[in-house]
């Protein structure tokens, strides 16, 4: 998935600025997409070279000169053009399943803490994503396939639970035991 495809999607329902931008990516596609600042200019740029945005400087509310970024025709063309195309299978990192696929590293007294651990953080996510604002249908449709995979991987964390007392602490290695 691309940045500036994210926020052509997010420019066709209104004219925004980058910091809008940024508060919509967090409010709105949190967890299924993430975005700093610092990304986000440089992709609206990008898209006004290619002639997918306008961008015009607006009146700011306080502060400094703001400026807004509106979708062109050529950006809805482009837009419903990835949108319409299959996307890949999902491989993001997922650093929470990385983790766990480690393990074996910790002592047996020590995986049940770590476990437990990322249950609760997982627990306060799908809250989180449960109590936000409404948003458009297919987005609150994404939103909740995002929970019920975080369901799916607290379903995992409780077999894990049920194994993570009995599976043996790795044996150290030959040069380990010398020490």
């Amino acid at each position: 998935m691309s940045l500036p495809h994210v926020l052509l999607g997010l420019l066709s329902e209104r004219a925004r600025t980058g910091y809008d931008l940024a508060r919509s990516l967090d409010a709105e596609l949190s967890p299924l997409w993430r975005a700093e600042i610092s990304q986000i200019y440089p992709a609206l740029e990008g898209l006004r070279r290619g002639g997918l945005v306008l961008r015009k400087g607006a009146p700011p509310d306080r502060g400094p000169r703001r400026n807004l970024y509106r979708i062109t025709a050529s950006g809805r063309r482009e837009l419903r053009r990835w949108v319409e195309q299959a996307p890949p299978p999902p491989r993001g990192k997922d650093e929470g399943l990385v983790r766990l696929a480690f393990l074996d590293a910790l002592p047996v007294e020590e995986r049940r803490r770590a476990v437990l651990q990322y249950d609760r953080t997982l627990v306060e996510e799908i809250r989180r994503l449960k109590g936000s604002e409404r948003l458009p249908a297919f987005r609150r449709e994404a939103r909740r396939v995002a929970v019920e995979r975080l369901d799916a991987t607290r379903r995992a964390l409780r077999i894990l639970l049920a194994v993570a007392g009995t599976l043996p602490a790795p044996s150290p290695r030959p040069e380990e035991k010398r020490k």
